[in-house]
């Protein structure tokens, strides 16, 4: 049975969708002003795993991933950069989804929020007609003394509410200094601006989400996905326009929330400065090694980043590709593999299968990551040892390697990400045929052109080792 822990509840629940096979997700996207931080990298990768994880248990997801171009901030860095606010959300946006594509990220939508604002305004009109929301001054604010569940999801009351906030100048324009903004008068916008009943403006940050979840997938989802420090404001806020517009309640069945990512005790954020783009990892790190990095804590927690994890993480993935690569090249050997099933070959599967379920075990808590990569590395480790007793069976070799690029698969830390430039699925053949010339090589005692494709092969990052048993490359 799956259990997720729900924000909105504080506990963790069953997992039950709203509609039976199906499941509907929204994760929070980017401001498109600047390179997406290893910190948001981590959230979005979460979020996969768990979409992975809930289509290997048969589920059908549809998942979207919004991209806000319509922001302060952008239009900030227009001005740093001299150029237009539009040239910098393009530009930002190409380099983002570039970015999910890379890190296996999926998503069947990525709305831009400049694409849908008249969804927004037409969200804004209804909460203005249910008295939830008031104009003034060519600007529109949610009343949030009007909803009387506002506070559920982050646990406070309106008495503790911060009693300022910072999301528009004319602060004085507000009832009460706790609500919020919904459409922002154009005198108060610098950037891009439409037309609206309240004159011409912009949307507010948080009507861009509900709009575009509520279009895209309806009144009522399955999944709110985003960091931790969305909570408040924004997934509140969120909350009060979506149920307050549509009176479905609860718009989200399960909200979570994935945590911070950490350098030097301080937490990675853009305005701080200390941040690493995952487009700078990338550059030096494969794909799956930080999907190994990311799933080596489990996804509420905090993720301390340093170079010393990130070795680790490199050398996690290292053992499951490796264990795939070993198998590939005993089941492509040429030596005759016993048929009959021998009493180590039975125990040996079961302890696969003992495996598998752990991994299932650690996913159904909470998608567990870090203990489920526990598990594909301790079965790395065991199909390894199966292999060097000399004389695995042949359908048992297959069974295992079924099971581990399975799981492999749901952490997405399966080597040969599909968004390689070549088609790196044929690199161990590749490999293996090299590694023959190179014995063809010695058995001629050509013992220097030996060595010099042993050099060859080192500099593109394939390790080889003699040993009795044939030469294993890593």
């Amino acid at each position: 049975m799956l259990k997720v822990y729900n924000t909105l509840t504080n506990s963790k629940e069953e997992f039950k969708p709203v509609k039976e096979g199906q499941v509907k997700m929204y994760i929070c996207g980017q401001t498109v002003y600047d390179n997406m931080h290893i910190g948001h990298g981590r959230t979005y990768i979460s979020f996969d795993i768990i979409r992975r994880y809930l289509e290997y248990k048969g589920y059908s997801v549809e998942t979207v991933i919004n991209i806000t171009d319509v922001n302060d901030k952008i239009d900030k860095r227009a001005e740093e950069e001299g150029t237009s606010s539009e040239e910098v959300s393009e530009k930002y946006t190409k380099i983002n989804i570039e970015d999910f594509e890379m890190l296996g990220v999926r998503a069947e939508a990525y709305p831009k929020a400049s694409e849908y604002v008249q969804e927004m305004i037409e969200m804004v009109e209804k909460l203005v007609e249910r008295g939830l929301a008031y104009e003034s001054n060519g600007n529109v604010f949610y009343n949030v003394k009007k909803f009387e569940d506002y506070g559920k999801l982050s646990n406070q009351d309106l008495e503790s509410l911060e009693s300022d906030r910072d999301d528009i100048k004319s602060q004085s324009a507000k009832k009460d200094p706790r609500d919020f903004v919904l459409w922002r008068s154009r005198k108060d916008y610098n950037g891009p601006t439409w037309d609206s009943p309240w004159g011409e403006g912009v949307p507010g940050w948080h009507i861009e989400c509900s709009a575009m979840s509520t279009e895209l997938l309806g009144e009522e989802i399955d999944i709110h996905g985003g960091g931790v420090d969305l909570v408040f404001p924004h997934h509140e806020d969120e909350i009060a326009q979506c149920e307050g517009a549509t009176g479905k309640k609860p718009w989200v069945k399960y909200w979570m929330h994935a945590g911070l990512v950490r350098l030097k005790d301080e937490k990675m954020s853009k305005s701080l400065g200390n941040f690493v783009s995952t487009r700078e990892l990338l550059e030096e790190y494969r794909p799956e090694v930080l999907r190994t990095l990311v799933a080596s804590t489990h996804y509420r927690k905090p993720l301390d980043y340093s170079e010393k994890v990130l070795k680790q993480a490199k050398s996690n993935f290292k053992t499951v590709e490796n264990c795939l690569n070993s198998i590939e090249k005993e089941l492509n050997s040429k030596k005759v593999m016993p048929e009959k099933l021998t009493e180590k070959d039975k125990e040996f599967k079961e302890e696969v299968l003992k495996l598998k379920k752990s991994f299932e075990k650690s996913m159904n808590d909470d998608f567990n990551t870090s203990s489920a990569l526990k598990d594909l590395i301790r079965l790395s480790k065991k199909i390894n040892k199966y292999i060097e007793t000399g004389k695995p069976n042949k359908h048992v070799l297959e069974h295992s390697r079924n099971v581990l690029e399975k799981l492999s698969w749901v952490l997405g830390v399966l080597p040969y990400t599909d968004n390689s430039s070549t088609d790196s699925r044929k690199e161990p053949e590749i490999i293996e045929a090299i590694i023959e010339i190179r014995e063809e090589a010695r058995n001629k005692k050509l013992y220097d052109f030996a060595d010099k494709i042993r050099e060859k092969l080192k500099e593109v990052g394939v390790d080889l080792e003699d040993t009795e048993k044939g030469v294993r490359w890593s």
